[in-house]
């Protein structure tokens, strides 16, 4: 089969509808250094789809691990934990299988945070060409989401370019959670097909304004935070981490064709800033699944150990969360795997903290 414009004498990839999707996969960690494929018994694999990403986090507010699975051109998925090894789909009930229109898109990227300071988790996915990236928030119960892309200023000015991995982190320490868009298209000749397309494209940085009147997110633009990050490039993976130790998240952008890009953050605000390594005991050892609450003034920041963030990419397990202006926070509690709590006390502003959990 030839996929392409016959008119314009170019072959391009074929259109994903000409290819079949696969059952998920789940593999169980028995703990003595070997996995044991429990698809069938989950429930996951009668689930077939053409997934791109995977999502980790509480979507139900029970206690445990869901998971979130972006599909190209297909419904997205939602599998909730049952609590007993089975998963149940939820995806077309909770309102993020489709469009607002009840169109499947190209999803690609996804990142899951409580980007609101709130108790509503908010869901991206970076969608494909012509379609806006996605931006899903929990309504008034934990699994009722609404795409809130448009009100929240990211819809129209992603809606261009072929977005492929999304996350969201603080690049400015103000303890609001930012959203990075990587992006590039998959055909090399696309310009000529269609004008308003090219094959390297920049990268996006929405700013969240949380903490003004104002709300939702803006464009950050080259004079705010440098030219590098937004130089085109057929973007595919990202991740962060804060690769010099100064506090602030640098970036890592992989691209086709091309080396990984590494951009560090140098701003320079004057914010302070927390940042804390969990080391499990009674848990897995790199603690992920774990959340870390932070109270200051009215309102609590919420970060997961997660580091399965964008397309095909892994970030830093070390969490770190900007305190802006203030000096100190006023509380902090780690919610251990499995629902175990702890205050802690002790806690460096400006520097590393290492929680590990009690035996």
């Amino acid at each position: 089969m030839c996929c392409g414009d016959q008119s314009a004498g170019l072959r391009i990839y074929c259109h994903p509808r000409y290819f079949e999707g696969l059952p998920n996969r789940l593999y169980r960690n028995r703990g003595d250094g070997t996995f044991e494929d429990v698809s069938a018994q989950s429930g996951i694999a009668k689930h077939v789809g053409k997934g791109m990403s995977v999502a980790f986090a509480d979507y139900d507010h029970d206690g445990d691990v869901d998971a979130f699975v972006s599909n190209d051109t297909v419904p997205n998925f939602v599998f909730l934990n049952q609590r007993n090894g089975g998963f149940r789909e939820i995806g077309a009930l909770s309102g993020v299988a489709f469009d607002n229109f009840g169109n499947a898109r190209g999803a690609m990227g996804i990142d899951a945070a409580y980007y609101r300071n709130d108790d509503k988790l908010g869901i991206a996915i970076g969608n494909f060409a012509n379609e806006m990236t996605a931006l899903y928030v929990a309504q008034n119960a934990p699994t009722n989401f609404l795409d809130a892309s448009i009100t929240e200023g990211i819809g129209p000015a992603s809606r261009l370019l072929l977005k492929f991995s999304v996350f969201f982190f603080d690049y400015d320490l103000d303890g609001w959670l930012d959203l990075l868009s990587v992006n590039g298209h998959l055909e090399e000749e696309i310009h000529k097909i269609q004008v308003s397309q090219q094959y390297r494209q920049p990268a996006q940085l929405f700013w969240n304004a949380g903490g003004t009147a104002r709300g939702g997110f803006l464009v950050a633009p080259p004079e705010k935070c440098g030219a590098d990050i937004f130089q085109p490039i057929v973007g595919r993976g990202s991740a962060y981490a804060d690769i010099d130790g100064d506090g602030d998240l640098d970036v890592v952008l992989a691209q086709v064709n091309g080396a990984p890009l590494l951009l560090r953050n140098d701003q320079k605000l004057g914010h302070h800033w927390l940042r804390l390594k969990l080391v499990g005991s009674q848990c897995n050892r790199d603690a992920i699944g774990a959340w870390v609450k932070v109270r200051l003034g009215n309102q609590t920041i919420s970060r997961q150990v997660m580091p399965t963030r964008g397309y095909l990419s892994q970030s830093e397990l070390p969490i770190t969360i900007g305190l802006g202006d203030a000096q100190r926070a006023d509380a902090i509690t780690v919610i251990w795997p499995g629902g175990a709590e702890e205050k802690v006390e002790a806690m460096r502003v400006d520097g590393l903290t290492t929680v590990v959990q009690p035996r």
